[in-house]
């Protein structure tokens, strides 16, 4: 019995001593060692350079830290260096959050020999490492030729082998280490029927630079593509590729709308866009039909709250109404119309919706259309009621006698059912018709890229 005592009693005490010569990882107290550096989830090497100017670098220790400590005994040296310091991994690892970096600039990360354990541990030696930030979109000269030389081409995700072009101020695409500090607002417009692009490219990329804020903005113009006009693995569509239609290519139904989804993930790392604030969809007769319908529709703005979206809709013909009433021009009041068979039919209402739009419901996408930032830019003189104005199908001519009053009476209806919910604002261009680089240039909208 005394045997079996002493035998408990001693392996009690050597529990003991084995607890109190480890600490939380169970390896002798002498040793305090760093496991790794990463910085934005890559390895964190020594000299690296085009690091981001905002991030995270984590850096793991073979023991609990002290939190205090290691405030104390970790350093960022640098150009205007600013950052938080946090413990994860149940204590023994440090994350160093930073932002504000000068970009094209060399950090240092530094540990002194000062304890930051809780058992009192420093490192054997001081250790440090250095970085340099990326360049700024300050450093590059925005592309604004509506030329062969400012258009990209992506690769569609989830989609092997389809590709999609743009024209763009900046290289988004391949320059995948370049960081756009200065970039605060990107304008995607879209062209109208002609599929031109280029042009529509060089009419914003002008109206930016005419009111001094080509410097911090992107300009992209994507290329929804023709058949006649595809090649090789390119996206092409039918005309429903302004109302969110599905592409035409065989064994590929990408919608236009997912095309814009994607650009606007993109622009949404803030690894890549540290700075973006502002995403503008905007667009003239059928690409303002797209700028409208996209705004009421896309799933992504409701994902990324951090940005502020908003749709310009300059010159449009075919409008998406909530419910069924119309306004007679005549009378001045909204009625329901009784003799016009698919009048609420898409892209007029909600009934066959492309399957872009499967799931939402009517009372959803009338939610986004009634909170969503919408403008309606209007040409004064867009009243020609011949030539591409659909004025022989019911469905068309039952929102307005021309382009104009179609705008108008879009804008009422939303006076007059939400009055004080919407979110839409109607700006009128005086003496402007149906011309895209009037209406993108003139002073009216000027105004609103610097309001």
């Amino acid at each position: 019995m005394k045997i079996f005592r002493f035998f408990k009693i001693a392996t009690l005490l050597s529990f003991i001593f084995l607890a109190w010569s480890c600490d939380d990882d169970g390896e002798g107290i002498n040793e305090l060692e760093v496991y790794g550096f990463s910085i934005n989830q890559q390895p964190l090497t020594d000299g690296i350079t085009n690091i981001p100017v905002n991030g995270n670098i984590e850096v793991s220790f073979s023991r609990v830290l002290n939190l205090d400590a290691v405030k104390n005994a970790i350093t960022l040296t640098g150009n205007e260096a600013t950052y938080d310091l946090a413990l994860t991994n149940a204590g023994s690892k440090a994350l160093i959050t930073y932002s504000g970096l000068a970009p094209s600039t060399q950090y240092t990360l530094e540990i002194d020999r000062s304890p930051i354990t809780v058992r009192g541990l420093s490192l054997e030696q001081p250790f440090s490492i250095s970085f340099t930030t990326a360049a700024s979109a300050g450093d590059k000269t925005p592309c604004t030729a509506g030329t062969a030389s400012c258009l990209q081409t992506m690769t569609v995700a989830g989609t092997p082998g389809a590709t999609f072009s743009f024209y763009s101020t900046y290289d988004i695409i391949d320059d995948t280490q370049y960081v756009y500090e200065d970039i605060t607002r990107a304008i995607i417009v879209v062209h109208g029927q002609e599929r031109n692009a280029d042009a529509y490219f060089k009419y914003m990329s002008d109206a930016v630079a005419g009111s001094g804020t080509l410097q911090n903005t992107l300009v992209i113009s994507p290329f929804f593509k023709d058949e006649a006009g595809a090649g090789g693995d390119d996206l092409y569509w039918s005309t429903d590729w302004r109302e969110g239609g599905n592409s035409s290519n065989t064994g590929t139904a990408i919608s236009s709308f997912t095309i814009i989804d994607q650009l606007v993930g993109h622009l949404a790392q803030a690894n890549i866009f540290p700075a973006l604030k502002e995403v503008m969809i905007a667009g003239h007769s059928s690409g303002a039909m797209f700028a409208q319908h996209y705004g009421i529709s896309n799933k992504v703005e409701n994902t990324h709250p951090e940005l502020d979206f908003s749709y310009v809709v300059a010159n449009n013909q075919y409008f998406y109404y909530p419910d069924g009433q119309r306004y007679d021009e005549g009378t001045g009041q909204f009625y329901t119309p009784t003799d016009c068979a698919g009048y609420t039919y898409w892209p007029y209402g909600y009934e066959f919706a492309p399957a872009y739009l499967d799931g939402m419901t009517a009372v959803e996408i009338t939610g986004q259309q009634v909170a969503r930032k919408t403008i309606y830019l209007l040409g004064t003189n867009d009243t020609e009621t011949s030539g591409t104005l659909n004025t022989t199908d019911c469905a068309a001519t039952l929102l307005g006698s021309d382009r104009y009053h179609r705008g108008l009476n879009m804008f009422a209806y939303f006076e007059t059912f939400y009055t004080s919910q919407h979110n839409h604002a109607k700006v009128e261009v005086p003496g402007v018709g149906h011309d895209a680089q009037k209406m993108f240039n003139s002073d009216e909208f000027l105004g609103l890229l610097t309001e």
